[in-house]
């Protein structure tokens, strides 16, 4: 009976050690990044917010949202202040070189937003690449990587946060603000957001699959997420909650 409760035990103890990290999963997030993640009336919300939440569902998982600014977050990831990073990050070769992502769970792409007393003279391809053109990015996104790397005539201007592009853009400081769709979309199209002093060319500049970052190495919180994912995926609920 001793020998049994001592396996008891020691089994447990490997059973929770195991996963003592997976008690409250601490979710980093920056909410300036509409529709994606957003606050709202002071709470987080958002697509990654509702997906966190059926993440908790699935996996027994309690959420913490930690609000960190956007550039701050791989390094928030790595010294251990979060567990995972659900803020809409595209997954490039470079950043795989410093943090695992899970699998994709939305392609999106980089949309130009301009102002609508501007659609003649600036909407077509042509005035977009002529020298001299004034482009805004958020800071540290591939948005920002793709402006330098496609548009060397230009003038760039990269912002902390989309609010203060947008602000600048109806300033006339810049000619384009360039970001993902989504934030394009929630400014152009859905209600309640929708600003009609500014128009969208609803075309893709780029293709960028969207997944969750993790610790490099953190191959237990990996493999969890991904399984709450493809059981999301199967059940519809990405998409649901995208659409």
């Amino acid at each position: 009976m001793k020998f049994i409760s001592l396996v008891f035990i020691f089994t447990a103890s490997i059973v929770l050690g195991n996963f003592a990290y997976s008690e409250t999963l601490r979710v980093g997030v920056s909410t300036s990044y509409p529709p994606v993640v957003f606050k709202d009336n002071g709470k987080i919300a958002g697509i990654e917010a509702d997906l966190a939440k059926n993440v908790s569902d699935i996996s027994g998982m309690t959420i913490k949202f930690i609000e960190i600014p956007w550039d701050e977050l791989e390094k928030a990831l790595n010294q251990g202040d979060i567990d995972v990073v659900m803020s809409g990050v595209s997954v490039t070769e470079e950043r795989k070189k410093r943090v695992d992502f899970t699998r994709p769970y939305m392609t999106i792409g980089q949309m130009v937003l301009i102002k609508a007393d501007n659609l003649m003279s600036l909407a077509s391809k042509m005035s977009m690449y002529s020298a001299g053109k004034r482009f805004g990015v958020e800071k540290n996104t591939t948005g920002e990587q793709f402006v330098k790397s496609e548009f060397t005539r230009s003038e760039i201007s990269s912002f902390n946060t989309v609010k203060q592009g947008i602000q600048a853009l109806k300033a006339n400081k810049i000619d384009y603000f360039i970001h993902d769709a989504p934030t394009i979309w929630q400014y152009t199209v859905l209600p309640g957001t929708q600003d009609k002093e500014l128009f969208a060319l609803y075309e893709y500049m780029t293709t960028e699959p969207i997944a969750w970052a993790v610790k490099k190495g953190n191959i237990k919180l990996l493999d969890k997420l991904n399984k709450a994912l493809s059981t999301m995926q199967s059940q519809g609920v990405v998409d649901k909650t995208i659409n």
